[in-house]
Order: structure tokens, then C-alpha cells, then sequence
């Protein structure tokens, strides 16, 4: 009688666990990023390559044919839990226990490790499995894919969690989609002797998700920056290999945050134009600004820095998903397009700038910042494509410091390391124009005196003219310099004391050329800066 009850509960136990084998290529495992497939498992090639599922019982276990350290999550809004596995002689496994019923099991790669799945194992304890219910479960919701190409910045190397504070993974999280980052440490675009670059790395491995609804690339920090004309033509072969294997995705590029090749980057932009309008170049160099608040080192963004550079970008993307034009960048206080920043590290700006308008051509700006070399101003601006000019009348200037400056200003990027030339004043040369920083010729003037700067090409011309007679030009002094087919002019003050502020009063501002919104904003144009 005894053994009769003992086989009873024996066969009520089995009945009470269900038990459900799930392998590597069955259709109820989605997954994200690159992977390769083996006879005997799937493996993931990219870093940051995740899988996901329902969990559908309250244990798992994962079968791997390696070993690794891999992160869980149980659901969206839940903390990811590190996992090692464990060695069962022939095979490696990975218990995860505690799992509420019905959740989405996410399952992502240390940056050290490969996944290689074999199956996936899941006990449902107390529950008869049904079906019908396990098919309704299996009806896992599609959500549209970014993929973001990248080095150490879209790893979130440098951060406190890697990949889980990396910009991707925040803008996932805030747009509710899926993610791909493709992207390995210190990755270069170019293939060099030592190893391969991203434009052989990107097309290794397959794809067993839905193609990507956008790509964003961030490359160009670990390029060789002696080659810069071969960065441009590998980025154009690049972009034509990735529309080639995706042709309906939104390509976006993106500037390096401290402006590293970047007019070799929007270079390529601005010639796949011509015969792809779905492809831009976005200038990140003013969201995030140089300082310990946001970055570790030039090289690696901190948690604050990513976050930062997430609420940027996410915006834009938003829009690209929804099938609308990138959001006009707002801008409550100043007329038509200009825009304002302060241009400069965190630990040289001083005090901060501000503007005023007395209408869309008379401006009164007050800039700090660290001199008489450091770039550091208060810059008021708009875009132009190719060539163009700005002038104005540069009525008052007052500064306490010999080393101050105010005057008009083309630059590449908004970022401190970028190319620029200046036309201005100063206490102590009178009227001076800089390359990069450096006095190329200066006059005995002052205020009230007209000022201009004219793009043709690669020549910059610096032109001045007396209050007096406004339209009477003398040539002041032709500079050649190359930069980005779309450039930044405005008008600029530095008090060269970053204790203090300088003060100057524009008027007669006038803007010539490719400028502002239809010049290079993205409405029916291709090629968009953007500063947020």
C-alpha cells in the first residue's frame, strides 16, 4: 500500500513540473546584434549581442559550449543580474531562479565573453502547461531596431556599468526599442595591417532579427589621422556596403564629441547625397562640453556623459521612427535661426555668456573664458553651406583684460578643438585676425568699424571698412584653410579672464550664402548640424 502512494506522488510530481526544451534555433529566441551559427550552438560575434524570450516558468537554466560571464534581466524595468556559468563536464550552464511567470527573459554578453548557446530549459513548478497558452505567450511583440556602430563611447567603456550606462542602452530604454551595437573597443573604421576595422568587422556574422529601422555609426576617435583623405573614401565604401545589405534604413552619422575627422566624416555625408537623401551627418561636438563633470578622459564619457549625449540623440531618432523630419532645434530668445552657446572646456569658460537683440541685426553679447590662446567665448551663430559671408559693425567693445576679443568668427564645429578664423577687436592690437588662435595680422583700430569674412572655397577673405563709409572694403588679409562643406559663422566675445565678462554691441549684422534652415537645417535638405 505504501509503494502504491509513493508512485502516486512520483507520478503527480512529474505531472506537477513541465519541463519545455527550447534550442538555439528555434523560432521562440529572438536575437540582437551579430551572431554565427554552428551545428551544435549559436554564438554571438558582436559585443553587446543579447537574446531574448519568454520565461514562461519560474526556473531556467541556459546550456552553453563555453564557458562566460552574462548579464539577465527579467523584464524591461528590472536590474540585470550577473551570471557565471557552471561547468557540468560536457556542457557549461547557467541557473537562474525566482522568475515571475510570463516575464521576457533578456540575456546579454559581458564584454569578455561569447555567448554559445545550445538550449534553453524551462520548468514550470505546479502549473499544467497548456498549449494554447504557450503559444499565446510565444506571440512575442516586434519593436523597432537601432543599430549603432561605434568604439568605446557606444560600449560605454569607461562608465560604471559598461554597456548598461552606454548611450544605446539608455535611448532603448527611453524610446522602448530594440538595440545592436555593433561596436569593439578602440574600433577603427579602416582595416590596418594589425587588425581589421569596422568595414570588415560590420558585415561578419548574420542578422536573425527584423533589418534595423535606423543605424547610427561613431567612428573615426582611433583612425589614423595621417590618412585623412583615405578616411573619407573608406567612409563613402562603408556607407555604400551598409545600404547595399540595408536598403531602407536611416543612416546616420555622427560626429566624434570632440570633433575627431570630422570634416572627413560629413565630407562622405555630403558626397552620398547625391544619390542617397536617407543618409546624414549630425555635429555632436556641442552637447556634451569637455570637463570632468562628463568625461573621464578625452577619450571615454562617464555616466553623466552618456546621459547627456543619450538626451541629445534620442530626439532625433524618435522622429526618424515615426517617419518625421528631425525637431527644429528651439530657440525662444534670439531671432529666425541664430543660435548661442558658450565655446570651450568646462574648466576655462568662466562665467557664462548671454545674448540680447535689439532686432534680427543688432546684438549685444557678453562672453568670459581663459586667454589670450584657449578658445573659449560666448558665440552667437548660425549654419552656412559652401561659401558665404558675414559682416556687421562691431559698435562698442568694453573688456578689462589687454587679451579680450570681439568680433565675427567661421568655425568647423562647435567644439573647442575645432578650425576657425576670426576677425575682430581687441584692447590691446586693435583690429587682428587668427587661424586657430593665432594673431595672423593686426591694425591699430577701434570701434565703431565694419568687419567681414567671405568663404570662397577654400580661401577665407578678411575685409574692413570704416563706420563712415560701411560699404568701402580694404582688403585685410586672405587666409586658405579647408574645412567642412557645412561650417558655423556668427559673431563672438571672450573676455581672455574667466572671472569676468567682456561686452560688445553688434549692428547691421548681415548673412550672405547657404545660411541657417534652408542652408543646411534638415526640411528638404540632407546634410543637418545639429546642437541641442
Amino acid at each position: 500500500m505504501m509503494n502504491i502512494c509513493f508512485l502516486l506522488l512520483f507520478l503527480l510530481l512529474i505531472k506537477s513540473i513541465n519541463t519545455k526544451i527550447i534550442h538555439f534555433n528555434d523560432n521562440e529566441i529572438q536575437y540582437f546584434g551579430r551572431w554565427q551559427k554552428t551545428v551544435s550552438d549559436i554564438q554571438s560575434v558582436s559585443s553587446g549581442a543579447y537574446l531574448k524570450t519568454l520565461a514562461y516558468g519560474d526556473e531556467i537554466r541556459l546550456k552553453l559550449s563555453k564557458p562566460a560571464v552574462i548579464y539577465v534581466q527579467m523584464n524591461k524595468n528590472q536590474q540585470l543580474l550577473r551570471k557565471e556559468t557552471i561547468d557540468q563536464g560536457s556542457f557549461f550552464q547557467i541557473n537562474i531562479d525566482n522568475i515571475d511567470m510570463n516575464a521576457t527573459l533578456t540575456v546579454v554578453s559581458d564584454l569578455t565573453s561569447t555567448i554559445c548557446l545550445q538550449e534553453i530549459e524551462i520548468m514550470n513548478h505546479g502549473t499544467i502547461y497548456k498549449q494554447q497558452q504557450q503559444q499565446q505567450q510565444q506571440q512575442q511583440q516586434q519593436q523597432p531596431l537601432i543599430e549603432f556602430v561605434g568604439h568605446d563611447l557606444t560600449l560605454g567603456l569607461g562608465t560604471s556599468q559598461s554597456l548598461i550606462t552606454s548611450f544605446p542602452w539608455i535611448i532603448s530604454n527611453l524610446l522602448n526599442t530594440e538595440r545592436s551595437q555593433i561596436a569593439l573597443p578602440k574600433a577603427w573604421l579602416m582595416d590596418h595591417q594589425e587588425s581589421l576595422g569596422m568595414e570588415t568587422l560590420y558585415f561578419k556574422g548574420d542578422d536573425f532579427y527584423a533589418p534595423p529601422h535606423i543605424i547610427t555609426i561613431l567612428l573615426g576617435e582611433y583612425d589614423d589621422q595621417h590618412f585623412s583623405t583615405s578616411y573619407t573614401t573608406k567612409l563613402i565604401m562603408f556607407l555604400s556596403n551598409i545600404r547595399y545589405r540595408f536598403p531602407h534604413a536611416f543612416i546616420i552619422v555622427l560626429s566624434e564629441p570632440l570633433g575627431v575627422l570630422f570634416q572627413e566624416s560629413q565630407k562622405a555625408v555630403y558626397l552620398m547625397n547625391d544619390a542617397d537623401e536617407n543618409i546624414v551627418f549630425i555635429d555632436t561636438t556641442g552637447w556634451v562640453r569637455y570637463g570632468p563633470t562628463a568625461y573621464t578622459n578625452p577619450l571615454h564619457l562617464n555616466d553623466k556623459g552618456q546621459e547627456l549625449f543619450a538626451h541629445k540623440l534620442a530626439p532625433l531618432l524618435k522622429a526618424k521612427l515615426n517617419g518625421l523630419p528631425f525637431p527644429v532645434q528651439p530657440n525662444p530668445n534670439l531671432p529666425y535661426d541664430w543660435q548661442t552657446i558658450d565655446i570651450g572646456q568646462e574648466n576655462t569658460i568662466g562665467l557664462e555668456g548671454s545674448v540680447s537683440f535689439d532686432s534680427a541685426h543688432v546684438f549685444t553679447l557678453w562672453g568670459s573664458g581663459q586667454g589670450p590662446m584657449v578658445d573659449n567665448f560666448r558665440f552667437v551663430y548660425q549654419q552656412l553651406s559652401n561659401n558665404g559671408s558675414i559682416e556687421t559693425t562691431v559698435e562698442s567693445h568694453a573688456a578689462f583684460a589687454s587679451c579680450a576679443k570681439a568680433g565675427i568668427m567661421l568655425r568647423e564645429h562647435l567644439g573647442h578643438t575645432s578650425s576657425h578664423v576670426m576677425l575682430g577687436f581687441s584692447p590691446k592690437q586693435g583690429v587682428l585676425l587668427l587661424k586657430n588662435g593665432h594673431v595672423v595680422r593686426s591694425k591699430k583700430l577701434s570701434p565703431p568699424y565694419r568687419l567681414r569674412l567671405q568663404r570662397q572655397d577654400l580661401t577665407i577673405m578678411a575685409s574692413i571698412a570704416s563706420s563712415t563709409f560701411p560699404t568701402t572694403w580694404e582688403s585685410f588679409f586672405d587666409i586658405d584653410i579647408e574645412m567642412a562643406p557645412t561650417i558655423y559663422l556668427g559673431l563672438a566675445v571672450t573676455s581672455c579672464d574667466p572671472s569676468v565678462v567682456s561686452v560688445a554691441k553688434f549692428s547691421h549684422v548681415k548673412l550672405e550664402g547657404g545660411i541657417g534652415r534652408d542652408g543646411s537645417y534638415y526640411t528638404g535638405g540632407r546634410l543637418l548640424l545639429q546642437n541641442y
